[in-house]
């Protein structure tokens, strides 16, 4: 179906995003189980609940425009986690899937933050404040992650090494 206004890119994009986010939420599970580092496992397990809310205020913003939450089947993401899966299992060992897995949240966690900046420009052209302050904190919450991702890295690459 074509996309003939913002007000249509802006449901799409969001319930792109409500797709995303249930899929790297099942994907964030299956890591944490998976990693043997103790940090990591803390961080994913931290960020699993925050996608918990997340979702939850990304209902709150299809209630704000008058829409149902729905998926829609969101291609970046499926294309991230299937990445993701292939080389865990490829992982010679504990160290080298534990390097795996950091990179791996965080290639989504900046997917994330570009797609909420983008429904965050959407939510403000359309003046809808709750939307744009609950797709912001979302948005916070991913680069937080992004960072922390970010600072572990280093040390599981060279455990990996």
């Amino acid at each position: 179906m074509p996309i003939s206004s913002s007000e249509e890119k802006f449901h799409h994009e969001l319930s792109d995003m409500y797709d995303a986010e249930h899929r790297f939420l099942e994907a964030m599970g299956k890591m944490r189980d998976m990693a043997s580092d103790q940090k990591l496992q803390m961080m994913l397990e931290e960020h699993v609940q925050q996608t918990e809310h997340q979702i939850a205020n990304l209902e709150q913003v299809f209630s704000e425009i008058g829409k149902d939450p729905e998926r829609q089947e969101c291609m970046g993401s499926m294309g991230l986690v299937d990445e993701a899966t292939k080389m865990i299992e490829e992982a010679g060992t504990p160290e080298i899937r534990d390097a795996i897995i950091a990179g791996a949240a965080a290639k989504a966690e900046h997917y994330e933050m570009v797609s909420y900046a983008d429904l965050i420009d959407g939510a403000e052209m359309m003046k809808k404040r709750q939307a744009v302050n609950l797709l912001t904190k979302n948005r916070n919450q991913e680069v937080a992650t992004a960072r922390k991702l970010e600072r572990i890295s280093p040390r599981l690459g060279k455990a990996a090494a």
